[in-house]
């Protein structure tokens, strides 16, 4: 073991996993995507790892997801998740005013109102497949670098053999 692991670690496990759960990902992914090695966040996810703030705070960075709720679970998975929904409850809550009938009122539910929940979800997915494809178009911009490096070192490699001909 790396380190003393504590249940705050564990819980931050769970954490993950409801996370990479929610959304589909895999351990290589969030690895490849925050470039740390498998082993390192499977030695975190399998609690063989005291999980560290910075560790928390490049996952949070790379796919939007609010560092509190992933080192604490204070708050919500997403951090402007809490206020987009309450934005959109205001919104459709201002929309119904006019018809303020009972059914009307037992429509709006408080911040649990069903569709500001599918909506948020929905926009947590739009956002994390946004930050995928652009982890993507990073990783394939460092390739193309690596391969005009190689392109070059092979050029001058043949300088050298033609010099030495």
């Amino acid at each position: 073991m790396d380190g003393k692991i504590t249940s705050v670690d564990k819980a931050v496990s769970e954490r993950m996993k409801q996370f990479m759960a929610h959304y589909g990902y895999t351990q290589v992914a969030i690895a490849e995507a925050c470039n740390v090695n498998v082993s390192t966040l499977s030695r975190y996810m399998n609690n063989k790892k005291p999980w560290s703030s910075k560790m928390l705070q490049k996952i949070g960075s790379v796919f939007n997801v609010a560092f509190l709720w992933l080192r604490d679970g204070i708050g919500e998975m997403f951090a402007e998740e809490k206020a987009i929904g309450k934005a959109q409850f205001a919104a459709f809550n201002q929309m119904l005013d006019a018809n303020s009938s009972p059914v009307s009122q037992n429509v709006i539910s408080g911040d649990n109102y069903q569709g500001t929940q599918t909506i948020n979800a929905t926009e947590g997915k739009i956002a994390a497949l946004e930050q995928k494809i652009e982890t993507q178009a990073q990783l394939l911009a460092e390739k193309d670098k690596l391969i005009v490096r190689q392109e070059q070192e092979i050029e001058f490699l043949r300088g050298l053999v033609n010099k030495q001909q």
